[in-house]
């Protein structure tokens, strides 16, 4: 039986801490629909309120105790293998109890139950999280900072900045997640066809046709007309959702409790209303089964898209494994109209894991080790969290990539992942994007004009937080 010396005091807080960070109403997964804005991943809830009760610090394991590791899928297992293989901790991969809940979509539920219940067999130790939800979870007592870990500022002088103010605790600065990913996004195109539409035949040209949003909307109008109406720039109105995210200046709710609407999602409800009314896209619905086909085929230009997506995503759904097969070779990268950031996991430790030293260890050979972070890049691809890794594979060439026709996809992201801020992020962001969707496509249509989709949007908000003073 796993030893879980926690006092009944903090498994009670514990609860209660849980039971107020899943105020509203559960945990879905977004199915993202025609000509609206979705981030394609799970809802989240709002920061648990700050406790003023000490955590007592979890009791010594038995040597060789299992670690419960908990994750949506295979690749954190996948790259924590490798890692401690190639820093000679073999023996902590060997106590790894590595669980694939496999569905994203109930993954926050089966955390959430097991955190409630400190006493399990399988209580989790590390825990995974996407950008998000990390919050509900790293605002609250369920997870210990780095510093219990053994971690320290020595280990995360190669990071890049925005991956450590996410897993930040917002009550005390503490950090409490480390990823070995980080995310830049850019714009992916296909190169035969910027240059058969476009007279376009390098990066630095689609960037001039595409460096602002009315340069956008005018490229996107030019390869409509040249295609015949066979092509649009992209294959979703909500492909842009991400960019224009990252891209606010406030977060949606500022200290004080006050909802305000960043001026530029107006500015992204307007652009999806063009898109909509001018046919400028495919109109799919983001991560549909015709959305994913787009790559294969002509008639999808580009995508915005982020370090994960490159590979997982466009790669995987290009209808080859090599030049010549499918579109496999036809793609290249640039910024786009905005820089901006998408998604990313992190790990952290719970309140309860059996053993912090080793967890701490765990993390830092993925996260922490330059050397085994460039060996993991040079076998897998990752674009990771780690600036002197990636200089170095850089500098060896690693980044120059079949797929996207010898284009140097490090040198691509790395100015990029140097630009990202997040301080537009909030707990509130995921459901809150989520009452935008149907608003926006209320006026892309045209079944609202903007001033009333904005105070229909406003209205959901606070019916959704009615403790918050919306303006």
């Amino acid at each position: 039986m796993k030893k879980k010396l926690l006092s009944t005091l903090l498994a009670a807080s514990m609860v209660a801490s849980l039971l107020a960070g899943c105020g509203n109403g559960g945990n879905t997964t977004t199915t993202p629909s025609n000509d609206t804005s979705s981030t394609g991943t799970q809802d989240e809830t709002p920061a648990p309120a700050p406790s003023n009760d000490e955590e007592p610090a979890p009791a010594p394991a038995a040597s060789g105790e299992k670690l419960y590791v908990y994750s949506w899928n295979t690749e954190l297992g996948e790259r924590l293998e490798l890692a401690l293989d190639l820093a000679g901790k073999k023996d902590l991969w060997d106590r790894i109890e590595y669980v694939n809940v496999g569905d994203s979509g109930i993954y926050q539920e089966r955390i959430d139950q097991l955190l409630t219940a400190p006493d399990a067999e399988d209580y989790p130790d590390i825990i995974a999280f996407e950008a998000a939800y990390i919050m509900k979870y790293t605002n609250s007592d369920f997870t210990l900072p780095i510093t219990d870990l053994g971690i320290t500022d020595a280990d995360l002088t190669e990071m890049y900045p925005y991956t450590l103010d996410i897993p930040r605790d917002k009550r005390n600065g503490s950090i409490k997640g480390l990823s070995w990913q980080a995310c830049p996004g850019s714009f992916m195109y296909r190169t035969d066809l910027a240059e058969s539409l476009l007279g376009v035949k390098s990066p630095e040209e689609m960037q001039a046709k595409i460096s602002t949003w009315d340069d956008f909307v005018a490229t996107a109008k030019e390869i409509k007309s040249k295609s015949n109406d066979e092509t649009r720039i992209l294959s979703s109105n909500g492909d842009i959702a991400e960019v224009f995210r990252s891209n606010m200046e406030n977060p949606w709710v500022d200290d004080s409790g006050v909802f305000r609407m960043d001026p530029i999602m107006e500015q992204y409800m307007d652009l999806v209303k063009t898109f909509e009314q001018e046919d400028l896209t495919q109109k799919t619905a983001t991560w549909s089964d015709e959305w994913n086909a787009g790559p294969s085929g002509d008639s999808v230009f580009g995508y915005f898209g982020c370090t994960w997506f490159l590979h997982w995503t466009i790669k995987s759904n290009c209808g080859g494994e090599a030049p010549g097969e499918g579109t496999y070779g036809l793609w290249n990268m640039c910024q786009g109209p905005m820089s901006y950031y998408w998604g990313g996991t992190w790990m952290g430790a719970t309140s309860g894991c059996a053993d912090p030293a080793a967890a701490g260890e765990i993390m830092k050979a993925l996260c922490c080790n330059t050397d085994v972070m460039a060996e993991v890049s040079r076998q897998t691809l990752d674009y990771m969290n780690n600036k002197a890794a990636m200089d170095t594979l850089s500098a060896e060439g690693v980044g120059a990539y079949d797929f996207l026709g010898g284009q140097d996809f490090i040198a691509v992201f790395s100015p990029l992942a140097d630009k990202v801020d997040v301080s537009f992020m909030s707990a509130y962001d995921q459901t809150v994007m989520n009452l935008l969707d149907p608003q926006i496509t209320a006026y892309a249509l045209g079944e609202k004009d903007k001033e009333t989709a904005i105070a229909d949007f406003k209205t959901a908000v606070g019916e959704a937080y009615p403790s918050l003073t919306i303006e």
